[in-house]
């Protein structure tokens, strides 16, 4: 890992934002070319989804586990705009847990009021069974592929500050939780948002499909959403530090109890005198 990533460490104002309001927008975090090749890949794989569950051409397709589709979507791992802000706020002991691209092509006829996805937290059983509130275990990365400016071009809504609250906020105008907002960003936008946010997808009647890339960070000592054990042909042309964020280890103690060799971020950010730095506050 090249020391040029430290360039997109986050800034305290940056960590104080996520922190009270639960997200960061980076904008250009893909370049045009970066955008232009992950939506040719992401094109690719949601043609063969619809093949082999044989969907209509413009039907929605949710791809889970897309890490390991294409090659390509490898890089997205260790992003160097965005990896450096994962380690900013969870520290060195980190995963991908969770990998998915998804492809919303314009809706017809929306009913009023309703909203594609539904409103929600990710985290599936812990969000039950936990005491509250809830810790941050957990955030994702919107890689945003397609142009959500517009009116209902399918923009993220969320409700800022609401990975504080337990409940949905009530409801306020247009039937949206109040103090919701919609997050409308230009291709190649980043949008980080910490896993207790509230957020739903917005409506497309627009002329555009919908396309992004999402890739979540948790520490090591959650079992992943992907792999438990990430298949080895593909770790076996990772360097470590990816290796390390595909959920690789030496040794059944090390998602717990992590020695160096578990963790080569660790190492890799010790060596730059950032370790004490980083360590969470929370």
């Amino acid at each position: 890992m090249d020391d040029s990533i430290l360039e997109h460490r986050a800034t305290p104002e940056q960590l104080r934002f996520f922190d009270e309001e639960g997200y960061l927008v980076v904008e250009d975090a893909l370049s045009p070319q970066d955008v232009t090749r992950f939506t040719a890949v992401v094109d690719r794989i949601a043609d063969a989804e619809r093949r082999k569950r044989d969907l209509p051409p413009h039907a929605p397709v949710d791809k889970f586990r897309c890490v390991v589709e294409d090659p390509a979507l490898l890089d997205l791992v260790d992003w160097p705009r965005t990896l450096p802000l994962a380690w900013d706020i969870l520290g060195w002991n980190i995963q991908l847990y969770i990998s998915h691209l998804s492809v919303f092509p314009p809706e017809s006829d929306p009913e009023p009021g309703e909203v594609f996805g539904g409103w929600h937290q990710d985290g599936g059983r812990p969000v039950q069974e936990m005491e509250r509130p809830h810790p941050r275990l957990s955030y994702k990365v919107g890689y945003w592929l397609s142009d959500t400016r517009g009116d209902e071009c399918g923009a993220m809504m969320i409700v800022p500050g609401a990975h504080r609250l337990d409940e949905l906020p009530a409801p306020g105008p247009g039937d949206h939780p109040q103090g919701a907002i919609e997050l409308r960003v230009a291709p190649g936008t980043a949008v980080l948002f910490d896993r207790r946010m509230w957020h739903s997808r917005s409506h497309n009647t627009s002329q555009v499909t919908r396309k992004a890339l999402f890739f979540g960070y948790s520490y090591r000592w959650l079992r992943g959403l992907d792999y438990n054990a990430m298949p080895e042909q593909v770790l076996e042309n990772c360097d470590p530090i990816r290796r390390q964020l595909l959920g690789d280890g030496v040794g059944m103690t090390g998602w717990w109890q992590p020695r160096d060799a578990d963790v080569p971020l660790k190492i890799w950010l010790e060596e730059r005198g950032l370790v004490k730095e980083i360590l969470p506050t929370r």
